[in-house]
């Protein structure tokens, strides 16, 4: 055999020999900020909106029970943006323009609520619920999932009358409005599909 195929077959088993005496190589963590940290929630909470809106709003922390939220970065395009809801077991961070916050507030205090113009939320990671008709129920029922709303966009307006011949159904793909006959109804209007009820109660 012609020499050069002897030493070509040689390095060949001694590069397969160093091979398999290579240790295995882990994948690396993925870069970026510890889960809970100031940072990881400021961009947590960027990815509840576009870019454009969430690269200019307001960061606020969700406050303790009794407690009041916390400024994590002041912004300045009136909108403001929230990292994930600590209570509910799936990713929801969310972006809110000024009369959406006002509607919150007043949902979250079980107040009246007084926006005089409609307003918008997003929720690109999505969203999950306890209830499609009870504003006010923190948790499911036993045996009851969660309701997952999927990547969604939230319209609240001043005269709810306008929603009452709109879709309740939170599984049919359209805009619907989640808690209907209440001063908290909205609309919302999927933009990615949801899995449903796929979350069991915490």
């Amino acid at each position: 055999m012609d020499r050069r195929w002897l030493a070509a077959g040689a390095l060949l088993v001694a590069l397969g020999a160093c091979a398999k005496e290579q240790p295995k190589q882990e994948a690396a963590a993925p870069a970026g900020p510890a889960k809970g940290t100031k940072e990881w929630k400021i961009q947590n909470a960027m990815s509840a909106g576009p870019a454009a809106i969430a690269s200019g709003a307001t960061i606020m922390d969700w406050a303790a029970p009794g407690g009041q939220m916390t400024e994590l970065r002041h912004g300045t395009n009136g909108w403001t943006c929230m990292p994930d809801v600590p209570d509910s077991p799936g990713n929801d961070p969310m972006c809110v323009d000024g009369q959406f916050l006002k509607w919150a507030g007043a949902w979250m205090s079980h107040a009246k609520v007084g926006i005089t113009s409609f307003g918008v939320a997003y929720m690109l990671q999505g969203g999950t619920d306890a209830s499609n008709t009870d504003p006010f129920k923190m948790k499911p029922d036993s045996g009851q999932g969660w309701v997952d709303t999927g990547p969604h966009v939230m319209v609240v307006v001043p005269n709810l009358g306008a929603l009452a011949g709109l879709s309740t159904d939170y599984k049919a793909g359209g805009p619907y409005v989640m808690w209907q006959g209440t001063p908290y109804a909205h609309v919302m209007v999927p933009v990615a599909p949801a899995k449903h009820d796929g979350m069991t109660g915490m």
